[in-house]
């Protein structure tokens, strides 16, 4: 019964380390915490919020973590799994928003712990996570890159219609003498 039960106890590693890897194919980043002391109805609400921002959190053993990080040949990640740690898979383009919900989420229950990531298969720290919470969202910086490339557009269009102007008010001022 012993070498049944490691057999089972094998094969639900290695199928939880397939849906892992399976799952971390098309995203965009990922993120390790640590919930050490994160209640359950708090760290369910974390879930949710996350979800809404495009993004999934896993949480696993540290072995089949590890073997997750070596198999997608993510290095420098290995320090980021001293103790109960959790992974934050991005799917979503704006990463900077799930960047956001886990410094909010963080800073309201502190039992919660940033420890860094892995962005295109570069390791990044917790520090450069909360800085990239502080980054605008992308859908604010693309509209910020629209309004300063219609700027000078904008700024041609009005000194022609300002022109444009001047000659109708010298027009009225000509045709109001002529009519005196």
């Amino acid at each position: 019964m012993n070498k049944e039960n490691k057999k089972i106890g094998l094969l639900a590693r290695e199928k939880i380390l397939g849906e892992l890897k399976e799952s971390a194919k098309d995203i965009q980043g990922c993120f390790f915490v640590g919930f050490n002391k994160v209640a359950a109805f708090p760290f369910n609400e974390l879930r949710n919020n996350l979800r809404d921002s495009g993004a999934k959190v896993v949480v696993a053993k540290n072995t089949i973590l590890k073997r997750v990080i070596s198999d997608l040949g993510w290095e420098g990640c290995e320090e980021f799994l001293a103790s109960e740690t959790g992974m934050v898979f991005v799917h979503d383009e704006d990463i900077v928003k799930t960047c956001k919900t886990l410094a909010e989420f963080s800073k309201e229950t502190e039992a919660l712990q940033v420890k860094g990531g892995v962005i295109n298969k570069k390791a990044i720290s917790g520090d450069e996570v909360n800085k990239m919470a502080k980054i605008p969202s992308r859908d604010i910086l693309l509209g910020m890159a629209v309004s300063s490339l219609a700027a000078p557009l904008t700024g041609f269009l009005s000194s022609l219609n300002q022109i444009i102007l001047k000659f109708v008010w010298a027009i009225e001022e000509i045709k109001k003498t002529k009519s005196k």
